[in-house]
């Protein structure tokens, strides 16, 4: 499929897409906030009938005590391979994102690759502090939600992105903690809980201990981060 055009896998020309990254590393917490991070943005795919393009993941191995700030380097970046049972994960989302690699491809067309959102939205949620002090708030698009300890609703995101049907691939700049409360949708939240649970499966290829998911208690959850973030 990544090697030829079938179905018209990379040219569509009525395709849509949406996009994110993970620029934050939270050591030990990491995989499992970028697993979050990914749950939102598949809503949002769903939910606004975009394909996801996939971000790379943080996959560090072998990294001395008190050095993880090295994992945070570009040669240990990995793909969804090292961190799902891709198998399992087609099994569910197969059709509905794209592979990290995708707008490099010479098979997109230049309209779609020039396309893009020029700044990436950032939702101003409470849970991540860390995150918002860090971002360049010039260099993003700060979308306000209704709700700062919950985030925004999927119907939020969903009429924003409406507006910009055009736009052939929106960029968002992260999308950690509580970003999206998609588990809440009337409409999707049930369906997506059943769909993750089964396309959420430990990689038989990942580049670190299974019980590293089970390093992050300190998740904040829904009500994390009484103080919202300024802008």
């Amino acid at each position: 499929m990544w090697t030829v055009d079938e179905d018209e896998y990379y040219s569509s020309p009525t395709a849509r897409y949406i996009t994110y990254e993970n620029p934050t590393d939270f050591g030990p917490n990491t995989t499992r906030f970028e697993l979050e991070a990914l749950k939102s943005a598949l809503a949002i795919a769903v939910a606004s009938d975009r394909f996801l393009i996939l971000p790379s993941f943080r996959c560090c191995t072998g990294c001395p005590g008190g050095s993880r700030s090295t994992c945070s380097s570009p040669r240990f970046r990995c793909s969804l391979l090292s961190v799902l049972r891709i198998s399992t994960f087609d099994r569910v989302f197969g059709g509905r994102y794209r592979e990290h690699s995708f707008l490099s491809n010479s098979r997109v067309p230049d309209y779609i690759k020039h396309n893009s959102s020029i700044r990436p939205v950032f939702f101003n949620v409470s849970a991540f502090p860390k995150v918002w002090n860090t971002v360049d708030k010039k260099a993003v698009q700060v979308l306000t939600v209704a709700d700062y300890s919950h985030g925004a609703s999927l119907l939020e995101v969903v009429q924003w992105i409406s507006a910009h049907k055009e736009t052939a691939v929106i960029r968002f700049h992260s999308l950690y903690g509580n970003s999206i409360d998609w588990e809440s949708d009337p409409k999707f939240g049930s369906k997506l809980k059943r769909w993750f649970s089964i396309a959420f499966d430990c990689s038989e290829y990942e580049q670190w201990e299974r019980s590293m998911l089970n390093l992050a208690n300190m998740w904040p959850g829904k009500n994390a981060g009484k103080n919202p973030p300024k802008h």
